[in-house]
């Protein structure tokens, strides 16, 4: 029964303007929530509006946005159905953007882009080789015994990374240049025009690219996401209009390679400055891998790895706003009846730093996660609920892979101690680039079997 006291009542939050609560979540968004979770409590509320992004096309938006930080107010948040909530209206205020990729739309629509894009990135795709591939070549130009920005050097090796399995069958010159506009779109040292101008740039590239594409994947002999999405419409879905499979291969590169360069960056960050962690993950690749190549069955062998990261991911999730609802109807939660027109938000950061959660939260424990799973509502590094991130098993994959292949290959110094966070357009990196000095360890011997990852 929902209680009179909570009739039309929104959560505590900033006495300041519209203005000033964008300002100060614009200046530092950790900073700023930790402020009001510690006047507020669980639950409180921010004037953010648009987040200010351009006006979004019906968007409905209150200008408040409730922000969750417990695993049962996440939980009635995921489980609402979509009569009560709108994730792809939440995305596009988020993003402020209109177009129709999978992470804008709803309903059957929603369900079927998914649907197409699950077994390219679900996991089930051994994309081990192309990664080491790729890697092995980026690594290769990495400066040798003088510092560098881990961070830059990890963004510019996942735009590859994610351009091979997004549009590998393109020129190579045209992947040359959509991995080097990529770090543009995500980077707090361009000026937003800047960021503006790389997002239409890289857009433009692959509208162009449109055409011929089919016909350079028959030549090759190779699927990648852009030909798979051709495909498709060329069979009669209507929805894969050209403009929508530019703006999915766009939004598949954007996100493909930021947060995973963005994750890694404090995974080393964290490894490097616990000695403890670092030399069980070294004596964990000698007895799982010794100089052998690095295989998938091997991977998964590494449990303290994959231990590691998800701490890292409890400690460091990539953005604040790690799930967005737009509330259609009402709804009530610890006592309040939020409106219809606010954005619910899964406060990852918040939540996963919590001692109610977490016991010692700000202590780096991979220990935690060791032959444990993760539980959506108190672990929440990929969203949820039916919206949860498609590219999440590539993701670890890749984040794995690369992570053993650097400490396994190279000897690594971080400069500078643990660094504090700032954003780099939507999401969370190293403040100060991860500066870092690398030097050789050894070389392997023998590669993985030929890439197999287009079959």
């Amino acid at each position: 029964m929902m209680h009179r006291e909570s009739v039309d009542r929104l959560p505590p939050g900033s006495s300041g303007s519209a203005e000033e609560d964008l300002r100060l979540y614009a200046e530092d968004p950790y900073r700023c929530l930790e402020a009001l979770s510690k006047e507020h409590g669980t639950i409180f509320s921010l004037k953010l509006g648009e987040l200010g992004n351009g006006p979004t096309e019906g968007a409905g938006n209150n200008g408040y946005w409730v922000f969750l930080t417990r695993p049962h107010q996440i939980r009635l948040m995921y489980q609402a159905d979509g009569s009560a909530v709108s994730g792809a209206a939440a995305n596009k205020l988020f993003f402020g953007t209109n177009e129709a990729s999978v992470g804008y739309i709803e309903g059957s629509d929603h369900k079927r882009r998914r649907s197409q894009l699950h077994p390219v990135f679900n996991g089930s795709r051994d994309y081990t080789a192309l990664i080491d591939e790729v890697s092995t070549r980026c690594i290769a130009e990495w400066p040798r015994g003088r510092p560098f920005s881990l961070f830059l050097e990890l963004q510019r090796l996942t735009s590859n990374i994610i351009a091979e399995i997004v549009c590998g069958n393109m020129a190579p010159r045209d992947r040359e240049q959509l991995c080097a506009m990529m770090p543009r779109t995500e980077g707090a040292r361009f000026r937003r025009e800047e960021v503006l101008e790389a997002d239409r740039a890289i857009r433009s590239l692959i509208d162009e690219r449109i055409g011929g594409h089919l016909g350079r994947s028959v030549v090759t002999g190779r699927q990648d996401v852009l030909a798979m999405l051709l495909e498709l419409a060329g069979k009669g879905d209507t929805s894969l209009s050209r403009e929508v499979v530019r703006d999915e291969v766009f939004s598949l590169l954007y996100t493909g390679f930021s947060t995973t360069a963005n994750t890694l960056s404090w995974a080393f960050v964290r490894v490097l400055t616990h000695e403890d962690v670092h030399d069980r993950l070294t004596e964990e690749l000698r007895e799982v891998v010794g100089d052998g190549p690095l295989s998938r069955g091997k991977l998964d062998a590494l449990l303290y790895l994959d231990a590691t990261l998800k701490e890292t991911l409890r400690l460091h999730p990539v953005t604040p706003l790690n799930g967005v609802r737009m509330l259609k109807t009402p709804m009530e939660i610890d006592g309040f009846l939020l409106p219809a027109g606010t954005i619910l938000v899964h406060c990852a950061y918040l939540l996963q730093r919590s001692p109610d959660v977490y016991p010692d939260p700000e202590v780096f424990s991979p220990e935690r996660f060791l032959g444990k799973r993760t539980d959506p509502y108190t672990w929440g590094a990929f969203g949820g609920g039916d919206r949860i991130c498609i590219g999440r098993g590539l993701a670890l994959e890749e984040m794995r892979f690369l992570l053993a292949k650097m400490l396994s290959e190279l000897r690594m110094e971080l400069l500078g101690g643990i660094p504090g966070a700032k954003q780099q357009g939507f999401f969370m990196a190293p403040a100060n680039g991860a500066p870092c000095v690398v030097t050789e360890r050894k070389h392997r011997a023998s590669r993985p079997a030929p890439c197999r990852w287009a079959s």
